[in-house]
């Protein structure tokens, strides 16, 4: 019996990569740095935190964690409010909220960054239960943000239903012994999540997982089914 769905945020409710991604670029570049999109499978499902560690290491940079990370979160703020939804994801969450299910949202970005894809896809609710990397010791894939999200919202991990994008947060959701449901951005990403994650393509094949039937997917397809 599902009591809750955890879903992530970036990839997976929002289309928030590229931004991700951009203002990653246009860091790099402040420090005469050129980058593209070879950089993306490198940081996909990382913190702010990892990705700076990456980028050090990789380009020899000694900027500190708190000017890059503050140049970087006003280049996505300026970004934010043109976020888009991930094509079907807010129909099955607005499914989910009609069948009584309760609903969470579990990310790897900072909380001024949740917060601003929440605005961005009109998801600000008073009870909605939010974890972002500020409310962790350790982001995904360590359990924790998993972990504190089910114990945030009064429910066991037998009880809880994940939905991931990327290997990194499927394998924090199987850490934390909650069911994983994987809906990659593209059928070459599903090989690279771990064997426990069951995969979905299409929002039809996520809303039927879900045990979910008053969805309406009006310009959906459903080429999997």
């Amino acid at each position: 019996m599902i009591k809750a769905i955890l879903w992530d945020m970036d990839g997976t409710l929002a289309e928030s990569e590229a931004l991700h991604l951009s203002t990653l670029i246009a860091v790099l570049a402040e420090h005469g740095i050129e980058a593209g999109d070879e950089m993306h499978p490198l940081i996909f499902g990382k913190t702010g935190r990892e990705v700076h560690a990456l980028c050090c290491e990789r380009f020899g940079l000694s900027t500190p964690f708190a000017a890059w990370s503050a140049f970087r979160a006003r280049a996505y703020l300026d970004g934010a409010p043109h976020l888009v939804p991930r094509p079907g994801a807010l129909e099955v969450y607005r499914a989910a909220q009609r069948a009584g299910i309760a609903q969470g949202i579990v990310s790897n970005s900072s909380r001024m960054l949740l917060e601003a894809n929440l605005r961005a896809l009109g998801l600000e609710e008073p009870q909605l239960v939010t974890v972002s990397a500020n409310d962790v010791r350790m982001g995904k894939p360590s359990p924790e943000p998993y972990e504190r999200a089910a114990w945030l919202m009064r429910a066991l991990p037998a009880e809880v239903i994940v939905v991931e994008d990327s290997p990194t947060g499927a394998r924090a959701a199987i850490a934390a012994n909650m069911r994983v449901l994987g809906w990659p951005p593209d059928e070459a990403g599903a090989a690279l999540f771990p064997p426990q994650a069951q995969i979905v393509f299409t929002p039809e094949e996520l809303a039927r997982a879900l045990g979910l039937t008053d969805v309406s997917l009006s310009g959906q397809t459903d080429d999997h089914a």
